[in-house]
């Protein structure tokens, strides 16, 4: 066992189970939303009008609300991709002694203006750090960073490794709580999606019921425990897909019955656990609901 195998897989298991599945689907509109007036983003500040992060020194007493934009390119170029250029090797800056882990010259290229641009430069920035640190063994963590190191040259490589673990899980989660934000007002635009998601079953049914709704509202209703909302949107029509697994871990019998009968499939899998609907009424102790699906497969199948 070497401490940089152990460190690597604090960050490795966030990034991959947590942070970078959450930026699925992350879109150009979402990756630049300012929540509120005074946000910090990236604005045309470099050389040509380059995206550069808007950003004072010394720091404002309370610092402004920062978009998508601001905090992933921080993580992105600045966490990851100057420090891993800086001390694994490939900074266009060379071996210049007086480039230090903060030097523009290791990152130079545009901060992209797209999410997908945005999450190719996150990606990339993460492999060479994580490739980096699993090359190194535990006298190179206890080493000092020396001149690279700028203001902490002192410090050894393992204290960095673990600021950064620490710099990529604040910043990932406020990244995560903005695409909540995001989705959230997004919601409140569609009066049906918003009545459902507060549990307003009489606001749906006035809303048109499920003409146009996402393919996931029964879904979500259903994971609210939004009962008298799934069954307007059923009863209207909207599709039940994945909403039958939430019925049954809930133990609500009438509600999964109520889906079976509008074409929940009984012996679909969800994509976490790889269970059944069933599977998630034995996990969450409804043996009832477990059986009647059960009872509910074989004619299904036939």
């Amino acid at each position: 066992m070497t401490w940089s195998a152990e460190l690597l897989d604090q960050l490795e298991f966030y990034w991959t189970v947590h942070f970078r599945p959450r930026l699925a689907g992350l879109t150009d509109d979402e990756y630049l939303w300012e929540p509120v007036d005074g946000a910090w983003s990236l604005r045309p500040a470099g050389p040509g009008d380059a995206l550069e992060l808007e950003f004072v020194q010394p720091e404002p007493p309370i610092p402004p609300v920062t978009t998508i934009a601001w905090r992933a390119m921080h993580v992105g170029r600045d966490v990851l991709g100057k420090r891993a250029r800086a001390f694994f090797g490939g900074s266009p800056a060379g071996e210049s002694s007086d480039a230090d882990m903060y030097d523009a010259r290791h990152w130079p290229s545009p901060l992209p203006s797209t999410a997908d641009g945005a999450l190719a430069l996150l990606d990339e920035a993460y492999g060479l750090w994580r490739s980096g640190v699993a090359a190194l063994d535990d006298e190179a963590m206890l080493r000092p960073l020396g001149p690279r190191g700028g203001p902490y040259a002192q410090d050894s490589m393992a204290k960095l490794v673990l600021h950064v673990n620490r710099e990529v899980l604040a910043h990932g989660a406020e990244i995560c709580l903005l695409r909540d934000l995001y989705r959230a007002y997004a919601d409140r635009r569609d009066p049906i999606v918003a009545a459902a998601l507060r549990g307003d079953a009489a606001g749906v049914t006035a809303g048109g019921g499920a003409a146009g709704v996402r393919p996931t509202l029964v879904a979500e209703a259903a994971g609210l425990h939004h009962w008298e909302v799934v069954r307007a949107l059923v009863t209207a029509g909207a599709p039940v897909d994945g909403a039958l697994h939430y019925a049954a871990g809930a133990g609500r019998l009438e509600a999964v019955k109520l889906l079976v009968e509008h074409g929940a499939d009984v012996s679909a899998q969800d994509d976490r656990f790889h269970l059944d609907a069933a599977g998630w009424a034995d996990f969450f102790q409804h043996p009832d609901v477990a059986a009647y699906l059960r009872s509910t497969a074989p004619s299904r199948s036939r």
